[in-house]
């Protein structure tokens, strides 16, 4: 059985209104989920959770978050 990454809480604030998701990496694949959608990029020279952020951003602005 393999080992469930581990999941970390993210959120930004876009216009005054906060968005929240959680977000994991597996292998070079980050993964940010909300509870309306996520969205997945492979890392890259980005730190983790600077890259999640952008993704939640991405999310919150299709109405996804």
């Amino acid at each position: 059985m393999e080992d469930t990454p581990a999941r970390n809480p993210i959120s930004c604030e876009i216009n005054g209104k906060v968005y929240r998701g959680t977000y994991w990496v597996a292998g070079k694949i980050l993964t940010v989920a909300t509870g309306m959608g996520g969205k997945s990029k492979q890392l890259g020279s980005t730190s983790a959770e600077t890259l999640a952020a952008e993704l939640l951003q991405h999310l919150a602005k299709d109405g996804k978050a």
